[in-house]
Order: C-alpha cells, then structure tokens, then sequence
C-alpha cells in the first residue's frame, strides 16, 4: 500500500487532535487496528472511515479512501488534494466555466452537429474532454470545501 494512502487515516486523527488510544476509543475499534490503518497493514472498512470523517471533521476522507481502495475508483475519480475553502474552490469553477464556455463549447458544437468525430476534429475533442474532467473535479472540490 502506497504511503500516502496510509497517512490519510492518520492525517484524520491529528486532525481530530487525538491519541490512537482516544482515537479508538471514539471510533469504537481497537488500538491495534488503529496503528495497523496508519501503517499501511491494513485498510478500514467504510463505515470506520465514515466515523473517522465525522469525529476528524475531515469530509472528503472517504473520497480520499474510496479513490485509494478501488483502482476502478482510482481510475475514475478526479484527485482531489488539500481541501479548498469554499470562496476559493467556487472561483476555481466559475473560472473554469466560463473558459469551457469560451474555449471548448463551439468546438463541441461544431462536432456534434453531425454526431461524429472526424480525424481532424480528434485533437479538439480530447481538449475538451480534459476540460470537461477539470469542471467535474473542479465541482467536487467546491463540495468537499473547507466552509
């Protein structure tokens, strides 16, 4: 298991300002199972990851653990790093549309007006697509922002 998967669970309980015994004790486990979460011997199951989000107040926690549990979700999931605050995070997107607005819709229009994508159109599209994931992680960001 990577180290950073690791360290999010342990990231959690200092951000909860607690002891693996405190810790425990709050999310009804053991120390033991504590110690093996942070040190990469063991994954926690979705509901502990769940209370762990709750008590540390660190909400995108499970996105973070289902993103680092699942390669599918891994593959799919956009990476999300610190937590934003909200202004921030909402700036980021509204950024964001307005250049896919500018930049990538008359492209995509001008593609789908036949309903194929031709050779030389393929360059456009795959930038749009990109643009397109950056608005999706962009909107997650604004709902997993620090309020």
């Amino acid at each position: 298991m990577e180290r950073e998967s690791r360290n999010i669970y342990r990231n959690a309980r200092i951000a909860a300002g607690m002891t693996q015994e405190r810790w425990s004790e709050h999310l009804g486990i053991s120390t033991d199972s504590v110690r093996k979460y942070e040190s990469g011997d063991m994954l926690p199951g979705d509901e502990v990851v769940l209370a762990m989000a709750e008590v540390s107040g660190q909400l995108i926690l499970p996105y973070w653990h289902l993103s680092r549990k699942s390669r599918i979700a891994g593959a799919i999931l956009p990476e999300l790093e610190e937590q934003q605050g909200l202004p921030e995070a909402v700036l980021g997107l509204l950024i964001q549309i307005e250049d896919f607005r500018a930049t990538q819709l008359p492209a995509l229009m001008r593609i789908a007006a036949d309903g194929k994508v031709s050779e030389d159109e393929i360059p456009a599209y795959r930038e749009a697509v990109a643009a397109i994931t950056e608005l999706i992680r962009r909107a997650y960001a604004c709902g997993y922002a620090k309020e």
